[in-house]
């Protein structure tokens, strides 16, 4: 596999102003409290500012660990607008880093040692305890600071974003982000899908369908918006299509999975949820086509999938 495919695979000072303003309304009259407050905060605006200048040139110029790293030292001290904004752009750096991250794991001398050391889904922490190499331990820490974890597949370890880095700016940042956060939690703490088959159950794959038509609904206007639509739209093409080493219908009979029915039976029974979501009506009709053609990838199965849920 080259490593352009590989790298495709695997294709986020705090400001403590103590005013005794008991203290300061018995010393002076009350203009020259309110003048002094607002001194202060002239203060502590222009130091937001210069956080936020600095961290966004950071994210530019240097690694990403680093200005990681400041963000964290420094978001208490920026407006909402602005910690959001930051948030937005470490994730954006993080996914900008990502190729050249997984570039340095898949070196000779790198990757063999990972295959091992590596033990599937155990935190990167564990992995960089065990390492004994020097240059190893660096390319792990260094990942672990940026923001990633270790994943495989395929037989080739890489690394992913690490979104339970992101948790700690969620009181500092806008509620949409804190959503969208709390999505790509889920996500990257068990992705769906492993060497092209399903690992999560045919429920959860619903539930973070769910999660996310929510999400599209509640932040028509996020910046994040268009990135939880792309993953909606994955999650009813799963829904629809299934994988190649998890196929919905069984490549022996073309028999819908029993598993895949239980999990329709059992959401699509709360007729009331049914009603509230857009995504739960398309599978209700999905089943009820299926249901009419005896759970069997039928023609009438094929062609009413392919209008519902197009391939392109």
């Amino acid at each position: 596999m080259s490593k352009s495919k590989k790298s495709a695979m695997a294709a986020i000072l705090a400001l403590i102003l103590t005013i005794q303003t008991g203290v300061i309304a018995n010393a002076a009259p009350a203009s020259v409290s309110q003048a002094g407050s607002t001194a202060v905060s002239s203060k502590a605006t222009a130091f937001g500012n210069a956080v936020y200048n600095k961290a966004s040139k950071l994210l530019k110029e240097t690694d990403v660990a680093y200005a990681k790293a400041y963000i964290t030292k420094h978001i208490r001290s920026v407006t909402p607008y602005q910690a959001t904004m930051l948030v937005l752009k470490l994730e954006n750096a993080m996914n900008d880093a990502l190729p050249a991250k997984t570039d340095k794991v898949y070196e000779i001398g790198i990757q063999d040692k990972l295959m091992n050391l590596y033990k599937f889904g155990e935190p990167i922490n564990t992995t960089i305890n065990k390492a004994k190499d020097d240059t190893l331990r660096k390319v792990l820490i260094n990942l672990r600071d940026s923001g990633y974890r270790l994943y495989t597949t395929e037989g080739v370890i890489f690394p992913i974003i690490d979104y339970t880095t992101l948790k700690p700016y969620k009181p500092y940042i806008n509620k949409d982000l804190q959503a969208y956060i709390d999505i790509m939690i889920v996500e990257s703490k068990k992705p769906a899908v492993s060497d092209a088959a399903l690992v999560i159950p045919w429920s959860e794959v619903i539930e973070r369908g769910l999660a996310q038509e929510a999400f599209i609904t509640t932040y028509p206007k996020s910046n994040r918006t268009a990135d939880v639509k792309l993953k909606l739209r994955f999650t009813e093409l799963s829904l629809f299509y299934g994988y190649n080493n998890t196929p919905l219908f069984k490549y022996e009979d073309n028999l819908l999975d029993p598993e895949v029915r239980q999990a329709f039976d059992s959401v699509l029974k709360d007729s009331d949820a049914v009603s509230k979501s857009a995504l739960l009506k398309k599978l209700k009709s999905w089943s009820e086509v299926l249901e009419s053609n005896k759970d069997k990838l039928t023609q009438e199965v094929e062609q009413y999938r392919a209008k519902a849920v197009p391939l392109d």
